[in-house]
């Protein structure tokens, strides 16, 4: 099947320790990067049912992300739990060819235990809470495919990462596979590579993306009540982020001369990651009716290690001289770890208390993502410096703003609580990648007594965005929609 003489024998045997160079289907990428920076908080049904605005009305768990120093309206002891369920949609369209798929999974939410002090008498100190919150700050389970007609082939992309090399040099996780399968073949003796798939033949592709995992905070805190005016609080986070993917595009030729029917190419990679950040922050009673807040949260310090492994399956329509139509070739496993620092987060909370029935509530958050940088694990012992990496992340990023807004009325010991969220789209106005802003909508209500609150909230996310199958000079970009539908009960108890 090669048009070089004296092709290799088949399947060579490769010793190759696996390097960084060799990392292509790794996370270290602006896409990675911006799944960590990204950080929606669930909180607690009540919360979620404001849309997250918390940061000045505080008294509840889902306050502690938004502003530490509302930890402090706390004037009791309690523990909370809060269970979930969603439903993540994906529709889009490929090369005019519409498809869609869906992710539902139950999951656990938040759980918080709050412990409250009351001050000595006289003192100015007006009582004082600590505790630990675990919050999920993202999900990451999605189901995504998209099928259509395309005149292009991934292996073009191979073919012209291999000219200049030779086979021994070629990547172990993508160009070899192709090499080692028949994908590519060498044009005579010269280090030039051409495609079993030429350019403009007609391909049937799908390509299914299926992802799990989700980023968590585990915070310690401490706020303070000063003189019922002044509200403060720190807190340290414990963070996590798993990231579980497969990736498997499938391409089917139409053309019956064309010697290589279809083939089969499989990415997996798990990313797991553990850091920290500090949040400070303070809410001031302006009036008995009016309140402000604002905190500022520090670049998040991640340490990430990625598990990777790539595989190709080419089937022929002719066999070779042995009689063999198909070919496979699984890559090593590859790994490596890394460091990301995200940037700051500054955020500012008013909230307006409507006699005893009613409050109303709103949070602004500023980040910038373009100053998220990837760093090496240990400069003694890899010198690579993610420079085109974080040349990418500044260039495709650009400063975010966030609006959320809520309200809460109570009839007796019923509450009914109506929210919306606004969070800016990421990329800049020049990439292709651009996609609408997200919004969240919530409604929910909620049974409060001394000792015991339930309450349950549903909330709707969209956006549309792009993303490309393989590289964007061989393939047009995926047009996608997405949709999360999330319901949260929460349980509290206060002794």
């Amino acid at each position: 099947r090669s048009l070089a003489s004296g092709h290799r024998p088949h399947k060579w045997a490769f010793a190759l320790v696996v390097v960084f160079a060799a990392t292509q289907l790794a996370a270290q990428n602006e896409d990675n990067a911006l799944r960590i920076w990204t950080m929606r908080p669930q909180g607690t049904a009540r919360s979620l049912g404001l849309g997250g605005a918390f940061g000045a009305l505080g008294g509840d768990a889902g306050a502690l992300w938004v502003n530490p120093g509302a930890m402090a309206l706390y004037t009791t002891t309690e523990f909370s739990i809060t269970p979930g369920i969603e439903f993540h949609d994906a529709s889009n369209t490929f090369y005019g060819t519409a498809s869609s798929n869906s992710d539902a999974r139950i999951f656990f939410g938040n759980l918080a235990l709050v412990l409250n002090f009351k001050p000595k008498e006289g003192s100015a100190m007006k009582g004082s809470s600590f505790g630990l919150v675990f919050d999920r700050t993202a999900s990451h389970h999605w189901e995504r495919v998209a099928t259509g007609a395309v005149n292009s082939s991934l292996l073009q992309q191979f073919a012209d990462a291999a000219h200049g090399q030779l086979p021994e040099e070629f990547n172990q996780f993508t160009t070899d596979l192709a090499w080692q399968t028949y994908g590519i073949n060498q044009i005579d003796s010269s280090l030039n590579y051409v495609s079993a798939i030429p350019a403009g033949a007609a391909t049937e592709q799908r390509h299914t993306i299926s992802t799990g995992g989700a980023n968590t905070n585990t915070s310690f805190f401490y706020a303070g009540n000063y003189n019922n005016r002044s509200y403060f609080g720190a807190a340290i986070g414990i963070l996590g982020s798993k990231l579980e993917r497969r990736i498997v595009q499938n391409e089917t030729t139409s053309d019956e001369d064309l010697d290589l029917k279809s083939l089969r190419y499989e990415e997996r990679l798990v990313t797991r990651g553990t850091g920290f950040d500090v949040k400070l922050g303070v809410v001031g009673r302006i009036t008995d009716q009016f309140r402000l807040g604002a905190s500022l949260h520090s670049p998040a310090f991640f340490s990430l290690t990625d598990a990777y492994f790539s595989r190709m399956e080419t089937s022929f329509r002719t066999p070779d001289s042995s009689g063999v139509y198909d070919y496979a070739w699984d890559s090593p496993d590859g790994s490596y770890s890394y460091r990301l620092n995200t940037p700051w987060r500054v955020l500012a909370s008013a909230a307006y208390i409507v006699g005893k029935r009613g409050v109303i509530s709103v949070d602004y958050e500023y980040s910038s993502p373009r100053n998220m940088r990837f760093r090496t694990a240990d400069a003694l012992v890899d010198d690579y410096d993610f420079g085109y990496e974080n040349r990418r992340i500044k260039d495709l990023y650009r400063p975010t703003h966030s609006v959320r807004a809520g309200t809460e009325w109570r009839l007796g010991v019923l509450y009914l609580r109506g929210g919306v969220a606004w969070w800016m789209d990421p990329y800049v106005g020049t990439s292709e990648l651009q996609g609408s802003d997200l919004m969240r909508y919530s409604l929910g209500g909620g049974f409060r007594k001394d000792r015991l609150s339930l309450d349950l909230t549903l909330a709707y996310d969209q956006r549309s965005g792009s993303y490309y199958t393989y590289g964007p000079d061989y393939v047009d970009p995926v047009r996608e929609t997405t949709t999360a539908y999330r319901a949260l009960f929460t349980v509290a108890y206060r002794p």
